[in-house]
């Protein structure tokens, strides 16, 4: 097993009834620098502090079952080859989180944490500023009108609207995003002070709620 394994399983343990057996990990080497990995042990390790006392508190449940799966040790292997290629400490602690997220139990439809995993380790660490900010531009009254008209002159703070734009079409081919026109039941074009314009609008997928949800996105936030 190799070493940053060995640093990273006693932080995972601290969550009440994980316990991975180290034969499970036999032979993974990850190819990740020690600053890396210490960026990483340090973002987990917070996490799952977090996560621990929001169980204690009764805000979150675990999964007891996937947690002693070999499922799970599986996700820690995908997180830990994400974390090699990380952009960021920004996105080190976005891994960390979704790894953390793993442990929880969800509600139907059934998250798949296998696919999450994998598209978190896609984006780029613009197209994760973007996909964080979009929550923050939805409407807090009503987030799941989760759309943003297509000319929308909204942007994020350090990008150009170019830099914007490009990364609502990276998240777009993850399958983060996608671009529909705006109608209500009857077809008609929907024309609001907040979504109008050109008729189509970049719009949340269910894919893209299943990484917030994995990333454990609103309440106390990340």
């Amino acid at each position: 097993m190799s070493k940053q394994l060995e640093r990273v399983l006693p932080i995972l343990t601290t969550i009440p009834g994980v316990n991975i057996p180290a034969t499970l990990l036999q032979g993974i080497y990850i190819a990740a620098s020690q600053r890396k990995m210490e960026q990483f042990e340090g973002a987990l390790r917070y996490e799952v502090n977090l996560l621990n006392r929001k169980i204690e508190a009764g805000k979150l449940t675990l999964d007891r079952e996937y947690i002693k799966s070999e499922a799970f040790a599986a996700n820690v292997i995908q997180a830990l080859r994400a974390a090699e290629v990380a952009e960021s400490e920004d996105k080190l602690h976005f891994i960390a989180r979704a790894l953390a997220g793993c442990a929880l139990s969800f509600p139907p439809p059934r998250l798949d944490r296998f696919q999450t995993l994998r598209i978190i380790e896609s984006m780029s660490d613009r197209e994760m500023t973007v996909f964080v900010e979009y929550f923050q531009i939805l409407d807090p009254i009503n987030p799941y009108q989760d759309f943003i008209p297509v000319d929308t002159q909204i942007s994020v703070a350090g990008l150009t609207r170019q830099e914007f734009v490009s990364a609502l079409l990276g998240l777009q081919q993850l399958g983060l995003l996608s671009k529909e026109n705006l109608t209500n039941r009857e077809g008609d074009w929907v024309d609001t002070p907040r979504h109008s314009g050109s008729g189509f609008a970049w719009k949340l997928t269910s894919l893209a709620r299943q990484v917030a949800h994995l990333s454990q996105f609103g309440g106390d936030d990340i």
